[in-house]
């Protein structure tokens, strides 16, 4: 069972680390109000000069990136361009990432106090992207609600099949683990938000893009997801343009390849904060909103990582708790709510690989591809991967 740190399967008890440990419900001990309480005032604060200064910053590094990559293979040995032009899509993808992450914040309500402005930011930020903001921002807050939650949960909702079924097997081999990487990197942005994939699986078929989805949106939501659409079709517009200024190959190098980027990042960075062989999920009668969020784990992309992306990454638990704080307030408030929750803390961090957490990040990413394939209910009543 959860307290104990193992769970009963198959009549055997199946030792599990520290991160199983699952919050009693009811429970006196550990509560939203008390969490609150043991963070400082000033993590709540949205501050405009902070939000816009990332921003600012954000979209200068983007032009830098641009710029330098432009300057260095025109006066460089063509020998090097390979190599340039890899260093540029490493951070030009996180920066995206973190161009992204302040859009996400924007839907939120935590970049700053004011909706109008949050949504109009948000709106060109995502739109550049080429994420729905409006109809995405919906479905997202109902990833937060539901966490972890296997019927109503809204993004990487796990497998129910046998773990001896010939495709879950496969799923956990090399060739399987690869396989789902190479989707996730290419179609699997675009999957989901056409067909609802990964997440609930009695959604499955529902669109972000058509506003008559009743699974995933109310009659009041219907013009925000047309505005969302339109957003898409001015940045699609916008591509097209540039394609005949500048060419295919240069938007391409340019823009098309960090943004793909960073929708690979989005789906590991989301798959990762909720998803460990030690973590469980819940059905209904297990399930409640507080248990939920503190099934999210915080890990990291290492110092260089975790800065690009506004350390979504490492300050998750504090953003599922209390999701309009400021990305900067949950970093801040990560090491109070870490002491508060004690052993009901969840945080996984990668052992570096050549010395480097980035890549330590990207082994345990493939770690849990290979680990977390399916789920099965087990006498605490919770459901496992097994």
């Amino acid at each position: 069972m959860g307290k104990g740190g193992h769970s009963a399967a198959s009549g055997q008890l199946k030792q599990r680390g520290p991160l199983s440990i699952t919050l009693a419900q009811p429970s006196d001990e550990i509560t939203k109000k008390k969490i609150r309480e043991c963070i400082p005032k000033e993590c709540f604060v949205r501050s405009y000069v902070h939000s816009f200064g990332a921003l600012f910053w954000d979209l200068t590094m983007v032009a830098l990136a641009g710029y330098a990559v432009h300057y260095a293979t025109q006066n460089l040995p063509a020998a090097a361009s390979p190599f340039l032009w890899l260093a540029y899509w490493w951070f030009q993808g996180l920066v995206a990432t973190g161009l992204w992450v302040i859009g996400h914040e924007c839907g939120h309500g935590g970049f700053t106090d004011s909706r109008i402005v949050n949504d109009g930011v948000g709106f060109v930020v995502h739109s550049a992207l080429l994420a729905p903001y409006f109809s995405w921002a919906i479905t997202h807050a109902k990833h937060h609600h539901y966490t972890n939650h296997m019927t109503m949960g809204e993004t990487w909702v796990p497998s129910t099949a046998n773990p001896e079924k010939k495709s879950v097997k496969a799923a956990k081999t090399t060739r399987g683990v690869w396989t789902r990487i190479i989707i996730i990197a290419t179609v699997g942005w675009w999957a989901y938000l056409i067909t609802n994939r990964t997440g609930a699986k009695s959604n499955l078929g529902q669109s972000h893009f058509n506003p008559n989805s009743r699974a995933l949106f109310k009659k009041k939501d219907a013009n925000y997801v047309r505005a969302s659409n339109v957003g898409m079709a001015l940045a699609f517009l916008g591509i097209g343009i540039a394609i005949k200024t500048f060419g295919f190959w240069n938007v391409f190098f340019y823009y098309q390849i960090p943004q793909m980027e960073a929708n690979f990042y989005l789906a590991m960075i989301t798959l990762m904060q909720h998803t460990h062989p030690d973590v469980p999920h819940f059905e209904d009668e297990q399930w409640t909103w507080l248990r939920g969020a503190l099934s999210t784990v915080d890990r990291s992309m290492g110092p260089i990582g975790d800065y690009l992306t506004h350390h979504i990454v490492d300050s998750h638990v504090v953003h599922h708790t209390f999701s309009d704080m400021p990305y900067y307030g949950a970093k801040a408030a990560t090491p109070y709510v870490k002491e508060y929750l004690g052993k009901y803390y969840k945080e996984s961090m990668p052992k570096p690989v050549l010395g480097s957490q980035y890549l330590g990040y990207l082994k345990d990413f493939y770690d849990v591809l290979q680990t977390t394939v399916s789920v099965q209910k087990e006498e605490d009543g919770y459901l496992w991967f097994q």
